[in-house]
């Protein structure tokens, strides 16, 4: 059974980059959340989920090829059969400035002019940023649902601060998850 890491927060907190290098550090397969929810044969990105069944097959299947992993994102709505498989959870949080100014670059460098006024995308740039922005009251997800779940995880869980250097934060779960895993 495949074991590993859960890297979780807001949009624009950082959580994919780091789980990618944490991922590279520990040498484990690295599985982005949001692959696992979002349809990708639509016109528009992030606009048609994948079923609930659908979410929790297609990510149990390609983490069960291994014996460890590394994700990163927000499982909100599917998580109960992947708790059990978590050794070490990372609450992942970044100033709203940090976050927006993230969501920004990243949306822009993939999307292009579509996000710009009077793109096709803007409207739902807006609106995702909107969202982003409330991450700490009462956006989706938001801060409070986040530390509740973290609260019930059966795991150990850290909280790390993504206005942070990269390297640093990568360091400390690694060096947790080694001396648990060494236990």
């Amino acid at each position: 059974m495949a074991r590993g890491i859960i890297i979780f927060g807001s949009s624009g907190s950082g959580k994919t980059t780091l789980g990618k290098l944490v991922a590279k550090k520990l040498d484990f397969p690295y599985f982005d959340i949001d692959d696992y929810i979002w349809r990708k044969d639509t016109d528009k990105p992030f606009t048609i989920m994948y079923t609930h069944g659908e979410k929790i097959n297609r990510l149990m299947t390609d983490i069960s090829k291994g014996t460890h992993f590394v994700m990163a994102g927000s499982m909100d709505s599917f998580n109960k059969p992947f708790v059990p498989l978590f050794d070490l959870a990372i609450h992942i949080t970044a100033s709203i400035d940090t976050r927006i100014a993230r969501i920004n670059k990243r949306e822009y460098e993939v999307y292009g002019e579509r996000i710009m006024e009077g793109g096709d995308m803007y409207e739902e740039h807006c609106r995702f940023l909107d969202n982003s922005a409330r991450y700490d009251t009462d956006g989706s997800p938001c801060m409070r649902t986040h530390a509740q779940w973290a609260n019930s995880l059966p795991c150990k869980v850290l909280q790390l601060n993504g206005d942070e250097d990269l390297n640093k934060n990568a360091e400390i779960i690694v060096h947790e998850y080694l001396k648990q895993d060494s236990l």
